[in-house]
């Protein structure tokens, strides 16, 4: 956590960081700052309120942030190059070095149905990655296919680790004999944390990561120039998500990626993930909780989603 502590002591307000010097790196994994407002971070899965001297129950002396400590913020996370990383808020987020994401909320401006820039911000949900070398250890022999790996949904409420257990997955994978190339499609910077084009975080020794792109852009480039035997993504969105993995799919590759949902039905009633189940795109689920902390396997499960393997009781 040692590049996380130097980016978050960098960005955030003096009283924040000191505030946060109470607390373990290794159960912090948000920070929101809100304009006039209590500072809360979640910490060990649970939120709470940040006091100078660590957590309180209650608002009531917490630590408190103006709106111009949230813009302060931004400024030095985009090294206050604002017009530089436009594009990136506009999408809601700034991602760092270290694999931080910045989810910001402001005032849009719009020219016609595109926004055009956020100004005045508001609120921040700083986001901090954590890397748990193993986590996938349990669960990968459940996805094996022969000598190969079955295409994979992951599935979990925001913040229970789905991202995670693929970064797991691509570094297990990505260091494995016989040698697989993965290629990781990593829309917001969060599995790879790569700076000027290099992975920050462990991903594997043969993985290759296209980033900062959409995933329909970055599957149709990776399949015709890098020739990947798996296929790694997060937060399956929308249509152009889904198809992008169909494509892979009936392409011959594996694809492990994601989607928030809290159950299999969850999951069933998003429209942008039916047609892959009608076209049997996925072979395996796994289900993620924070019921006994981040990353609980609450189960595996066949592409009739019949129980493979039963999680924690």
């Amino acid at each position: 956590m040692v590049m996380e502590n130097e980016v978050l002591s960098r960005i955030l307000p003096a009283r924040v960081t000191e505030g946060l010097k109470a607390l373990s790196a290794d159960k912090l994994t948000e920070i929101r700052l809100r304009s006039n407002r209590s500072v809360t971070v979640q910490y060990g899965g649970v939120f709470r309120y940040l006091s100078p001297g660590g957590l309180l129950s209650m608002p009531q002396q917490a630590v408190t942030v103006t709106q111009s400590d949230v813009e302060q913020t931004v400024l030095r996370a985009c090294e206050k190059s604002l017009y530089a990383v436009n594009d990136r808020i506009c999408a809601g987020f700034l991602t760092l070095s270290s694999g931080i994401r910045l989810g910001i909320a402001g005032e849009t401006v719009f020219d016609g149905d595109k926004i055009r820039a956020v100004k005045n911000f508001a609120a921040l949900n700083i986001r901090i990655p954590h890397e748990v070398k193993g986590c996938a250890a349990t669960v990968l022999p459940m996805l094996k296919s022969g000598n190969t790996y079955h295409t994979t949904l992951v599935l979990s409420p925001p913040g229970a680790g789905k991202t995670t257990i693929l970064r797991d997955i691509a570094r297990q994978i990505g260091d494995a004999f016989p040698v697989r190339n993965v290629l990781i499609a990593d829309e917001r910077s969060e599995l790879a944390a790569s700076t000027f084009g290099t992975a920050s975080l462990d991903v594997g020794q043969n993985t290759d990561v296209i980033t900062g792109c959409t995933k329909a852009f970055a599957f149709e480039r990776a399949i015709r120039s890098l020739r990947p035997d798996v296929m790694i993504t997060d937060e399956l969105t929308c249509e152009d998500d889904a198809f992008a993995v169909l494509g892979a799919a009936e392409s011959g590759i594996t694809v492990f990626a994601s989607v928030h949902a809290d159950s299999l039905d969850g999951m069933c009633k998003k429209p942008w993930i039916a047609p892959l189940i009608e076209a049997g795109a996925f072979t395996r689920y796994v289900l993620l909780s924070e019921r006994h902390g981040v990353g609980t396997i609450e189960g595996v499960f066949n592409a009739d989603f019949s129980l493979l393997a039963a999680g924690a009781p």
